[in-house]
């Protein structure tokens, strides 16, 4: 039963009040002093802003605002702290019921005034960025838990979707291959050959078609390497012979660095919009199209109101505020590293944390159409309601409806555009590491570190640079 059509008009002046405030900012453009200090490294001056706003607090944003807090005490390697906001970040997702209200007037106004929900990709690298942490404090057991949690999350978030609707990022090739690395450094060879098969076969089935990630070279020696290791000859002969190469063995003295290098900054969210013209039918059947992208979505409205139906029959177009992901392209768009001036090596892109966010959004955009047109058309419907009783109240609607036909345009925006690694293997003692970067534009840049490094031990280590074009 419609609502009361001057308790609506109340209801969305509120709504209205704030819109005109904020205008036709994005959710980056509102948040333009807390991205520019943390795009530019000044990690402290980002804190300040985030702790300042109490919109980023607000409960249809907390989620945000812990991941972002994280994120800061992570890149200042507090992980203690960090994880403890990740942690508060993941019980939230975990814990969030339905806000009935807010699913309420998100019919009437815009899926922004809903608690923010995160892509699902966002979703899992809260864990990968607690699993980053528990290694860094030498807890490897823990790093192992949070790893198995991505893909146990990306079952559990998939099952949900409509059979034919399914996400194309339905597992994580990064987190498996994490995971190897992981049971590796604890000496657990076989759990770690069964980590990296799973993680190869996600990058061969899945992530070389849909997000152009090929399997890193160093995955295929790891197989190899763990395979031989345990006396899966079997095995071993497979891969050898499908990778087209062989396992060199190496020297008991020693020790190996993993350096995981996260490269730019990843896509914000934009909004477009798309027009759907109507078609009716017999029976009832009402269905929108757009041709150009080749959508259609019917509706039956034989069990709808009067003023429904009247005002879907009087629908000659809608159009529909959705949003998309701008990417940030990064600076540098190369690295390898140098050990003490001598050996060289290839920094190998593992996740593209780009190319997986633009297709979630895909993704989940085709499976929120239909919702997002029965939206638009009940505003319309109850724009026709209005001003069948009041033709100045359907016009007030009128322009209301325009005012808060806005996309949610939220988003992680402190994630690395991609994830690159490699395995470095060195003698007892201490290192001189120098990571050399690469770009089109300035040249490139270095920066080095000092290892000390112990036989048989793995160390992991994490850079992260912000610079983009």
């Amino acid at each position: 039963m419609m609502l009361s059509i001057h308790k609506l008009f109340r209801c969305l002046l509120i709504i209205i009040a704030p819109l005109l405030f904020a205008s036709c900012a994005t959710y980056y453009q509102q948040n333009a002093a807390f991205n520019q200090s943390f795009a530019s490294g000044d990690i402290q001056a980002a804190d300040k802003h985030l702790d300042s706003n109490k919109k980023l607090q607000a409960n249809r944003n907390r989620v945000l605002y812990l991941v972002n807090k994280g994120t800061l005490a992570w890149m200042q390697q507090d992980y203690t702290l960090a994880n403890t906001y990740f942690n508060e970040a993941d019980l939230f997702i975990e814990d969030q019921r339905k806000n009935w209200g807010s699913e309420a007037l998100a019919i009437v106004s815009n899926p922004s005034v809903k608690p923010y929900k995160p892509e699902d990709f966002e979703n899992v690298l809260i864990n990968y960025y607690k699993a980053i942490s528990y290694l860094q404090l030498g807890k490897n057991d823990e790093a192992l838990v949070e790893c198995r949690r991505v893909n146990e999350k990306l079952y559990a978030l998939n099952d949900k979707y409509p059979r034919n609707h399914k996400n194309r990022y339905s597992d994580d090739a990064f987190a498996h291959n994490l995971m190897g690395m992981i049971y590796d450094a604890s000496k657990d060879y076989n759990n770690a050959f069964i980590a990296y098969r799973n993680a190869y076969n996600i990058y061969k089935e899945n992530y070389t078609e849909n997000f152009g990630t090929e399997c890193p070279q160093q995955l295929k020696k790891d197989i190899l390497r763990t395979a031989k290791r345990i006396g899966f000859q079997q095995e071993y002969n497979f891969y050898s012979k499908e990778f087209g190469i062989n396992h060199i063995n190496g020297s008991k003295d020693e020790g190996e660095i993993i350096f995981i290098w996260m490269n730019g900054l990843g896509p914000v969210k934009d909004e477009w919009s798309i027009n759907f013209a109507a078609n009716r039918g017999g029976g009832g059947m009402f269905t929108l199209a757009n041709n150009e992208e080749g959508i259609s979505f019917p509706f039956n409205t034989s069990n709808f109101s009067s003023n429904e139906r009247a005002a879907f029959n009087n629908l000659d177009f809608v159009r529909i505020a959705f949003p998309k992901y701008r990417e940030r392209i990064p600076l540098f768009h190369q690295a390898s590293i140098e050990l003490d001036g001598l050996s060289d090596y290839n920094l190998e892109k593992a996740e593209d944390v780009n190319a997986i966010a633009f297709k979630c959004l895909k993704d989940r955009m085709v499976r929120e159409l239909a919702n997002s047109i029965l939206r638009l058309a009940t505003k319309k419907a109850m724009e026709e309601a209005a001003r069948s009783k009041d033709k100045t109240l359907g016009t007030l609607l009128s322009i209301a409806n325009a005012l808060t036909e806005k996309a949610d345009t939220r988003n992680w925006q402190t994630l690395p555009h991609s994830i690159y690694y490699t395995r470095i293997k060195v003698k007892a003692g201490n290192h001189k590491l120098k990571l050399n970067l690469k770009s089109g534009i300035n040249g490139g840049h270095s920066q080095e570190f000092d290892f000390n490094v112990k036989a048989g031990q793995t160390q992991f280590f994490t850079f992260q640079n912000l610079e983009t074009r």
